[in-house]
């Protein structure tokens, strides 16, 4: 009996004291207000929690933690809810009972996971099991390859290191002089709201570089703009790259390995290796990989999210289901644009159900009932460590829907997708699935159609875009296009921007995976394709691709690569199977135990060859591509550091005064730098010795100075350098004849 009495008058008490406390707060009920101090009540809570906690520990027979907490869940429940509404009419509390009541619901949502988990599986808890995995995984693997991880792994940190310092991307002084180190602050000072840095929001960026300022004070190297000139401190900038960008890219790579480790719980351990090769090696990702911004770490997240939800679907183990939560939360608080991946998510519970077995099926009723709640489970987790790592939600939990629901780069999808869920619901619940069974009963009938006709679409989409840049753009300008990918919807149709997409992917593929690419997609065609795990998957990740891209057409956005970086690891996949199925048509592997390893030696070779062959690699792009384009349109400055190094060649370079279109040449140039469009002032023309102008800046710059001379503004006509003759200097990236970096002497106007 005392057993349930004391813990019902603890929470009686508990929220007793929560009313009054409440109350207080309350300018329209003044009666309450009995004391000016609220320590009497803070001490309260103190004391009643941990009598509480006292009390179920006593009555307990044997220690368990899930029953430990449901009973203190329990207890503080009518407080909660008291607080709930307090916190809801009044701003005049204290943010710990924000955090408080955030970590009730945590705490409530792990153990109601924990439950669903053991009513639907029986398993041991979560944490143990996967600990117990782990030596059978690695005894499954064999020494051989788990020793070509290692390699492969350490190759791309290599190739990731080499240079590190020695470029200045755009946009990255937005993160090192600024975001990072306002997390850090605002974190110190316990200023919550302060940690929203960005609208990316990029807190997995401050996270990973973050180490970094333990070794420099990043105040020290941030520019100062001063009459059109770009000044600095003189210090080495390079010290600041290092201190920053190798965390970040120290934390990439420790992540890498996931992507091994869930290929192969999905289509086994060779086919992971070749697929691992494939995203290791990539260029466009290792050059991605240097630079701090976001999407240095999307193409992991996301990537990785998504397979793991595609292991658990087959697996059907809980422990792959909250990781890839916890992966969606990592791409959440990393960019919004992950929120894709839930739709996709959502719509994979009814590929699977058209393509699984139909000896696995159970009704459809319950396949529905148990994978949407599945889906809960794993969106639980997501925002969990969303809410977790982003302190500012603790003390403004809405941003938990302005971040999914309603971010921007989801909410004109939004309301479609509410609406559908709506209907989902309503007809499982009310009318027995009939609708969906019909639907559903209907697609069955056309699954191998729709599977080939998906494929088919992707195939010639990519085939359009190769004939069309080898025609010379006869139809689209894919390049122009990409200019200005933001504002591409005035300058082409619908067609036009999606297949503008599909530019930068293919000719960002190596000319060994962009033909395995269209093997890949191939794989759809063959008889009952969706009985081989291989197969299905080849199907799932073209419809990833192509919905990406109707995303961002709805949008009227053009992928440029940076944009579309979640996507390399993707296709690299999708070209790995290709390339695996003409190895297993010619060589099958029972019957050569010496193939395999020769496969693997030649894929790394002609990749690490071309990683070797490329000063640039995020402006990679393939020898299949005519040399007149390049893939990076709107690159990210490569160059800066090779023109200030040879401006600093120059004789008293520290005398020299240049202008650039390319922030980054300030950076390392050690004389005095001039950016901008400002007005034009004969006295501050004088010792002008040097122009630099980039094709990445071309349109913009052309955009403002024809502004200035439209308008009457007398300009300099920096618009015309970009393509005048013989430059003193020229840099081509990636040896691209349109890609450059150039330096002029000025001759005046």
């Amino acid at each position: 009996m005392a057993e349930r009495i004391i813990p019902t008058i603890l929470s009686a008490l508990l929220a007793i004291n929560t009313l009054l406390f409440v109350s207080q707060q309350f300018k329209w009920f003044p009666q309450a207000k009995f004391t000016e101090d609220n320590s009497p009540f803070y001490l309260a809570f103190l004391v009643l929690g941990i009598l509480s906690i006292g009390a179920v520990l006593y009555f307990m027979q044997k220690i368990r933690v899930r029953v430990i907490l449901e009973k203190l869940l329990i207890i503080f429940f009518p407080a909660e809810l008291l607080l709930i509404f307090g916190l809801s009419q009044s701003k005049n509390f204290h943010y710990v009972f924000l955090i408080g009541i955030g970590a009730y619901i945590l705490i409530a949502g792990m153990v109601a996971i924990h439950v669903y988990v053991t009513r639907e599986t029986g398993e041991r808890p979560l944490l143990s099991n996967a600990l117990r995995a782990i030596p059978h995984w690695i005894r499954e693997q064999g020494i051989g390859f788990l020793t070509a991880v290692v390699i492969l792994t350490g190759t791309f940190f290599a190739f990731g290191y080499h240079g590190l310092t020695h470029f200045a991307a755009v946009d990255e002084p937005l993160w090192t002089d600024g975001r990072i180190p306002k997390y850090w602050h605002n974190i110190e000072q316990r200023d919550w709201r302060g940690t929203r840095i960005s609208d990316k929001p990029g807190i997995t960026v401050a996270l990973a570089a973050g180490p970094g300022m333990w070794f420099i004070d990043t105040k020290d190297y941030k520019a100062i703009r001063s009459a059109g000139e770009l000044q600095s401190k003189n210090l080495d900038i390079e010290l600041l790259y290092r201190a920053l960008r190798l965390p970040l890219l120290i934390t990439i790579t420790l992540l890498l390995p996931l992507f091994y480790l869930l290929v192969e719980r999905l289509i086994g351990k060779h086919k992971a290796l070749v697929a691992f090769a494939a995203i290791t090696l990539s260029p466009v990702l290792v050059g991605m990989s240097k630079i701090i911004n976001p999407d240095s770490l999307l193409w992991l997240y996301v990537p990785q999210a998504l397979l793991a939800y595609l292991v658990f679907l087959r697996r059907q183990h809980y422990r792959y289901l909250i990781l890839s939560g916890v992966l969606l939360g990592l791409a959440l608080l990393t960019k919004y644009v992950a929120n894709f991946v839930i739709v996709f998510m959502f719509g994979l519970i009814f590929l699977e159900w058209l393509y699984q077995d139909k000896a696995r099926r159970s009704t459809l009723a319950k396949y529905l009932k148990k994978s949407l709640s599945d889906l809960s489970v794993l969106i639980f987790a997501a925002l969990a460590t969303f809410y977790i790592l982003f302190p500012a939600v603790w003390v403004k939990p809405e941003k938990l829907i302005t971040s999914t629901l309603y971010s921007q780069a989801f909410e004109k999808f939004a309301p479609l997708f509410i609406i559908l869920l709506i209907l989902i619901s309503i007809d499982i619940a009310w009318n027995q699935t009939r609708a969906l069974s019909y639907l559903l009963g209907l697609l069955e009938r056309f699954k191998l159609s729709i599977g080939r006709i998906a494929g088919g679409f992707f195939l010639a989409a990519s085939l359009f875009v190769l004939i069309n840049s080898w025609l010379g753009m006869t139809w689209y300008d894919f390049m122009s296009l990409l200019s200005s990918p933001k504002t591409v919807a005035g300058r082409t149709d619908i067609l036009g921007i999606f297949l503008t997409n599909f530019y930068p992917l293919l000719f960002g593929l190596t000319p060994l995976f962009l033909f395995s690419l269209f093997v890949g997609g191939s794989l759809v065609f063959q008889k009952e394709f969706f009985k081989d795990d291989t197969r299905r998957l080849s199907l799932y990740l073209m419809l990833f691709i192509l919905l990406y891209y109707v995303g961002a057409t709805g949008n009227g956005v053009a992928m440029i690569v940076r944009y579309q970086i979640i996507l390399f690891p993707i296709a690299a996949l999708l070209s790995s199977l290709g390339l695996f199925a003409l190895y297993e048509r010619f060589v099958p592997i029972k019957e050569n135990h010496y193939a395999f390893p020769a496969l693997l030696s030649v894929v790394a070779g002609l990749s690490i060859g071309t990683l070797s062959a490329t000063p640039f690699p995020l402006s990679y792009a393939s020898s299949l591509l005519p040399s007149q384009y390049h893939t990076d349109v709107k690159d990210m400055g490569p160059g800066s550091y090779e023109a200030a190094m040879w401006l600093n060649a120059r004789p008293n370079a520290s005398e020299l005064v240049i202008w650039t279109d390319k922030d980054g040449v300030c950076k390392f140039f050690v004389g005095k730098c001039r950016r901008g469009f400002g007005s034009y002032d004969a006295r501050r023309l004088e010792g002008l010795d040097y122009i630099v102008v980039s094709s990445g800046r071309e349109s913009r710059t052309t955009k403002m100075i024809v502004g200035q001379v439209n308008s009457g503004v007398p300009a300099i006509r920096y618009d015309q350098y970009y393509h005048q003759e013989a430059p003193a200097h020229e840099i081509l990236i990636n040896d691209r004849e349109n890609q450059f970096v150039k330096i002029y002497p000025y001759a005046g106007n």
